[in-house]
């Protein structure tokens, strides 16, 4: 008599992580002497449109997970995460290109993210550059970005929270420049 025996493998158990968590609603008043900046569609290299939450595991070379993955695309996460944090302790109202309410006289803010991942060096990067683009002034600025923190912990939750910390230096350093932008087109 012959045995068979079925091959039986653990399905995988996938772990899903949001960029941020939800909070309650803020209702923002839409004052009409605020100037307003419009945030475009984020746009991400290629590596990043995709699930999997990608890591660096050698100067050259990306590992994807498969078990550890994006609730929600990186593109709407980001842009979600952005918009919250520009908004806080600001003269100026960001809003979504989606938003029904934007104008096209308002400030244009443009992102383009090369880098978005944790390393095998204990750290998550993020790197890129991002445009601003008045149409009532001739003058754009264009400015590369990168910011680097240091991982304290192991796990991929860790992680995501301290990649949460680098859009929020971007969003401080998006305000700086725009404030100092401000000032200088208008001196011209």
């Amino acid at each position: 008599m012959v045995g068979l025996s079925a091959c039986s493998t653990k399905p995988l158990d996938v772990n899903y992580y949001v960029l941020s968590p939800p909070k309650p609603v803020e209702h923002i008043k839409h004052k009409d002497d605020v100037r307003q900046v419009k945030l475009n569609k984020i746009m991400l290299a290629d590596y990043l449109r995709q699930s999997s939450i990608a890591m660096q595991v050698a100067e050259n070379q990306m590992y994807f997970s498969r078990q550890d993955v994006w609730a929600e695309s990186l593109e709407t996460a980001i842009l979600s995460a952005l918009l919250r944090d520009l908004n806080q302790n600001t003269t100026i109202q960001y809003s979504s290109y989606q938003s029904p309410d934007t104008h096209t006289d308002n400030i244009s803010l443009t992102i383009h993210i090369e880098s978005f991942h944790a390393s095998d060096k204990s750290k998550v990067v993020s790197s890129g550059r991002y445009w601003l683009f008045d149409p009532i002034k001739p003058k754009k600025l264009e400015k590369p970005f990168y910011f680097s923190l240091t991982l304290e912990q192991d796990g991929y939750s860790h992680a995501i929270s301290q990649q949460r910390q680098l859009l929020s230096l971007l969003a401080k350093d998006i305000q700086l420049e725009l404030d100092q932008w401000n000032v200088t087109t208008s001196q011209h």
